[in-house]
């Protein structure tokens, strides 16, 4: 089942920078030639990990990233010598490469492979299917430079994006989304500062100064005063849901329809002492310990937070942490 839980995107966050496909498909509609370059190993170890992509454009235009900044510009160059040439190609820079005049500060080695062929509808279905909020698979033939798009099944674990042989796969989850639910200073500091990571938001707030607060911030998107708990059942696997009531008594009634979704993190205010009381509650509702583990709280992985620009960095590292330890996240 469905259900709009009205997620606002934040288009200008950090996290917008790590998908590069709308702005290929945009340069392609334009009547650009374009090149999409992934890495897809790396020898040592390396700012990027495998799956890291640019795409470049024939004026010299490029979004993305696949390094601390020392390799880029020689990216774009070889990418226009691609177009130039029709053919894909596989290049190594670093350790190992026969550019020896481009040096790469971390000394590890870089396969890069360009692709100046992947096809506009490959790309129309990889957004597609995330914005479904499922998980797609980009597979390219290395030596063929042939590129099939598959839809991972809703079940299965998201995997690394990695080659195997002359194939490499290149994998494309759902963005993270974040459901707030409260009120406060600090509901306000972590929708602020996840809006700058560029998460997509959706918030829930009854309380007139909160609401005030989120836009004096400016933050994208409509602010509920209230939405059903049940709704809280449909959260997917890449959508986390934080709770800041000072009023506990009304987290189990949330508490326990998110104990019944996918999302991958859940967490709520309070110290020790709160949560001994919340677990309890919860345990009354028939919920069992390993059923509970999930709640994050005390939340966040600085130690005794308290002022909501800890709080918020400290809730969302752990966030994260936990997205890119799934696959979520680079």
């Amino acid at each position: 089942m469905e259900i709009n839980l009205y997620f606002t995107p934040q288009p200008n966050g950090l996290l917008a920078s790590e998908d590069v496909m709308p702005q290929l498909l945009r340069w392609q509609a334009d009547g650009q030639r374009t090149v999409l370059v992934t890495l897809i190993s790396v020898e040592g170890g390396a700012p990027r990990q495998a799956g890291a992509q640019m795409a470049v454009a024939a004026d010299g235009r490029y979004c993305g990233y696949l390094s601390g900044g020392c390799l880029e510009s020689a990216v774009v160059l070889e990418a226009q010598a691609v177009m130039a040439s029709g053919q894909n190609k596989l290049v190594r820079f670093g350790r190992g490469s026969p550019y020896f005049d481009i040096k790469l500060p971390c000394g590890s080695g870089l396969d890069l492979y360009f692709d100046q062929s992947i096809s506009p509808s490959n790309i129309s279905d990889l957004i597609e299917i995330r914005d479904r909020r499922q998980t797609a698979e980009l597979r390219t033939e290395l030596v063929t430079g042939v590129s099939t798009v598959q839809l991972v099944e809703s079940n299965s674990p998201i995997g690394p994006s990695a080659r195997d042989g002359d194939v490499f796969t290149r994998t494309y989850a759902p963005d993270v989304r974040l459901l707030l639910l409260g009120s406060g200073p600090a509901f306000i500091g972590t929708a602020s500062l996840a809006a700058a990571l560029g998460v997509g938001l959706s918030l829930v707030s009854s309380d007139d100064a909160t609401r005030a607060g989120l836009v004096a911030a400016g933050i994208q998107g409509d602010v509920r005063a209230n939405m059903p708990s049940s709704d809280l059942e449909h959260l997917d696997l890449a959508t986390a849901a934080i709770l800041f009531f000072h009023a506990h008594d009304e987290e189990p009634e949330h508490l326990r329809h998110l104990l019944k979704s996918k999302c991958f993190y859940i967490g709520a205010l309070g110290n020790h002492a709160v949560h001994r009381q919340r677990l309890s509650a919860l345990q009354a509702l028939g919920f069992s310990a390993s059923s509970l583990s999930r709640i994050r709280a005390p939340m966040g992985s600085i130690g005794n937070a308290k002022s909501k620009a800890t709080l918020a960095v400290s809730v969302l590292a752990e966030l994260m942490s936990e997205a890119k330890a799934l696959n979520l996240v680079a």
